[in-house]
């Protein structure tokens, strides 16, 4: 199984939220890899996290990757999409009240992205959500650790350095 560059270390939000975070770097935009691209690595993953998936096809791996890029769209955003509404009514999340937790009552892979959104659902509740952040040059999803909660790039030596650098060769070039 390929490895997800491990840039994000430094920048790695607290567990629970980085299973959230770790899902999201699935996919390496700028590298075109994708490490949730064949249903056994779906199950792979999800199996290294300790969350069953069972038996996936090609469509519970499409499902995987669309939920995903929906999550990447919710941290950039804000705005729920009808991908994770319907992910979490598949997942039949209920409400723990023992636990104060939500929890998916679906299995396989609807119960895996269920486990998913419930920490979202968390994260969101507790205000530790609006620290996950996408990368605006490589979309690799980070942990804001600033005091301001005002950072834009996974990593200030690779990042936002080379947009330093773009900017600096273009008013050069110009």
């Amino acid at each position: 199984m390929k490895r997800p560059p491990r840039y994000d270390v430094p920048s790695a939000a607290p567990e629970p939220l980085r299973f959230v975070q770790l899902y999201l770097n699935t996919t390496d935009h700028e590298h075109g890899r994708e490490l949730l691209g064949t249903p056994a690595q779906v199950e792979a993953w999800f199996a290294e996290h300790g969350v069953e998936t069972g038996r996936l096809g090609p469509v519970g791996v499409r499902r995987a990757q669309a939920v995903r890029e929906a999550l990447r769209d919710f941290v950039a955003s804000g705005h729920e999409s009808a991908e994770l509404t319907d992910a979490a009514r598949r997942a039949r999340v209920t409400i723990d009240l023992a636990g104060a937790r939500l929890v998916p009552q679906a299995t396989g892979l609807d119960g895996a992205l269920g486990s998913v959104l419930a920490v979202v659902y968390d994260a969101v509740r507790d205000g530790s959500w609006s620290r996950l952040k996408t990368c605006r040059n490589c979309r690799w999803a980070f942990w804001d650790a600033s005091r301001n909660r005002s950072a834009t790039w996974c990593s200030m030596a690779l990042c936002g350095n080379r947009l330093k650098v773009r900017r600096h060769r273009a008013r050069r070039a110009g």
